[in-house]
């Protein structure tokens, strides 16, 4: 199971792809990453994801861009947020704010501070405004909604003092809000199959998150009702949830590896991989 160089001449047996969470982050990237997305993605005549990966998106892009709008406000100043962000900010929390803010901020220029920090201000408040409708805009409709997710309805909200923010879920059992526990017993053999399939994984070959995809499915496989418990449950499968939401599709574009590269074998998907590194252009796994 190798993976190839996509070529010019390369025509997929399937019109449709689906797009996992970490395609739609990528779109906020610089040229490296939104021109080998486009190529990819003008090869379909289809483009689909699942609602559950706007959730996603909201925990990483929408999450990161309400942090700086309100580290701009309190500062007053692009240069002097960038300048906590990098120098300030304990370094446990460097590795995704550092990215996002070279994404997110370090590209507005203007003849002062005063004029890159009212653009960056604008720029963050636009992307709020939008929220998870980016997922959808780039997505033909309908868009899978196998758990009826209500923080993807949800999505950004505007508080009584006029900001926009937005919040990670907070779900548990005794407020039921979507149906996970249904989506999970509808397809049970398929995330049987994917437990199974990471279990006779190599353990140099099993990652953190695939553990926890299978620890997750099976105290489901006893008890449903367990994902519906945010953080114990329907988190740490969020990648799973949304895999086996596409299950239909016969193309998945993504650039976690380790996850797509297993959940597509799983689901019998041709993987096109995007790699971070440019030289390494994007990656096709037939079979």
């Amino acid at each position: 199971m190798s993976f190839e160089n996509l070529t010019e001449d390369h025509r997929p047996s399937r019109p449709e792809v689906f797009l996992d969470t970490s395609v739609f982050c990528c779109m906020h990237k610089g040229p490296l990453f939104r021109d080998r997305i486009h190529r990819v993605l003008r090869l379909f005549r289809w483009k689909g994801t699942s609602s559950y990966a706007k959730v996603e998106y909201g925990n990483v892009v929408l999450a990161q861009a309400e942090y700086y709008l309100r580290k701009l406000d309190n500062f007053g100043s692009l240069a002097a947020t960038l300048d906590f962000i990098g120098n300030v900010l304990p370094h446990r929390y460097h590795g995704a704010k550092i990215t996002w803010s070279f994404n997110l901020l370090q590209n507005h220029y203007g003849t002062s501070d005063e004029e890159c920090t009212e653009r960056a201000r604008l720029s963050l408040r636009r992307l709020l405004k939008l929220g998870v409708a980016f997922v959808e805009k780039q997505c033909d409709e309908p868009v899978e909604d196998g758990t009826a997710c209500y923080w993807a309805r949800r999505g950004v909200i505007r508080r009584s003092d006029g900001r926009l923010t937005w919040q990670s879920p907070e779900c548990d059992r005794r407020n039921k809000r979507c149906t996970l526990d249904e989506f999970f017993d509808a397809n049970r053999e398929t995330f049987l199959h994917i437990k199974a399939a990471i279990d006779g994984l190599p353990e140099n070959e099993t990652t953190l998150q695939l553990r926890g995809f299978a620890e997750v499915i099976g105290e489901a496989l006893d008890d449903p009702a367990f994902l519906l418990d945010y953080s114990p449950g329907c988190r740490k499968l969020a990648d799973a949830i949304i895999a086996v939401d596409g299950r239909a599709y016969g193309n998945l574009f993504s650039q976690n590896i380790a996850e797509s590269n297993l959940l597509t074998r799983v689901l019998n998907q041709v993987f096109f991989y995007l790699p971070a590194n440019p030289d390494r252009d994007v990656m096709v796994r037939t079979t």
